[in-house]
């Protein structure tokens, strides 16, 4: 299935209504977008990234944040 949005003159376009409440884009939401050679990959993650920055920001323990990274990227995979 495929859905259609038209860019405004600064850029802007609206996301279907199905698609943002299939995937919880609720306004003042935060997302990433991704480029890609096909276009661009949307994505809704960005609190899991903020997760990340605050293991980071501790001593590092390389165990938990490859964890931490693997579980994240089958969740995107997965949505």
């Amino acid at each position: 299935m495929s859905y259609e949005a038209t860019i405004t003159s600064k850029g802007q376009l609206t996301l279907p209504k199905e698609l943002r409440k299939r995937f919880h884009l609720e306004k003042g939401r935060k997302v990433i977008l991704v480029p890609v050679e096909e276009g661009i990959v949307l994505k809704h993650g960005l609190n899991q990234l903020r997760k990340l920055r605050g293991i980071l920001r501790q001593e590092i323990d390389v165990q938990k944040a490859s964890r931490f990274i693997r579980s994240t990227r089958k969740e995107w995979r997965l949505e």
